[in-house]
């Protein structure tokens, strides 16, 4: 399912700031600064993660199967971190907009927490002919990786310093 940076993650918000940053080699960046929001968006363990002033920071490598997503609280501090695993990323040739195609495995890293997600759901798009076999293997082999990176530090997306573009 092909998901556009530029429309995710706002279902309960009416009113953001929205800046992309596409001048560097490796990666797209979108900041979406939420203005006002209602509800407030909590998860199941509650973890507010969306609010009035708060932070979405999509970041989409280009040459990655995986789109970045970091939820900031109104101080700009870290919340969580979540990554889809995707098929590819690029740009939509009709909005010009980065977008990545979601093959449905999450990994979330909250602290120093790693999980992986929403299993069931690629094995289900496999069995249901909505992904190729391939696909289901690629995706395998991204979450390992990348749980691999995340566990020992060594992800250069989630190291990337992303004050600079929260001005």
């Amino acid at each position: 399912m092909k998901k556009l940076l530029s429309k995710t993650y706002l279902r309960d918000v009416s009113k953001y700031e929205l800046k992309f940053f596409s001048d560097n080699e490796d990666f797209y960046l979108v900041v979406k600064r939420v203005v006002k929001t209602d509800p407030k968006f909590v998860t199941f363990k509650g973890l507010c993660l969306i609010d009035d002033g708060y932070y979405i920071v999509e970041l989409l490598p280009k040459n990655e199967n995986y789109a970045m997503r970091v939820f900031l609280n109104d101080k700009k501090e870290p919340l969580e971190y979540y990554f889809d695993i995707s098929l590819e990323n690029g740009i939509d040739e009709e909005t010009k907009v980065p977008y990545y195609d979601d093959l449905f495995t999450d990994v979330i890293v909250v602290g120093d927490k790693v999980f992986v997600v929403d299993e069931n759901e690629l094995k289900d798009a496999l069995e249901k002919g909505v992904i190729k076999q391939a696909d289901f293997e690629l995706a395998n082999k991204t979450t390992a990786v990348l749980v691999a990176e995340l566990k020992n530090g060594t992800n250069r997306f989630k190291n990337l310093n992303l004050m600079q573009y929260l001005n």
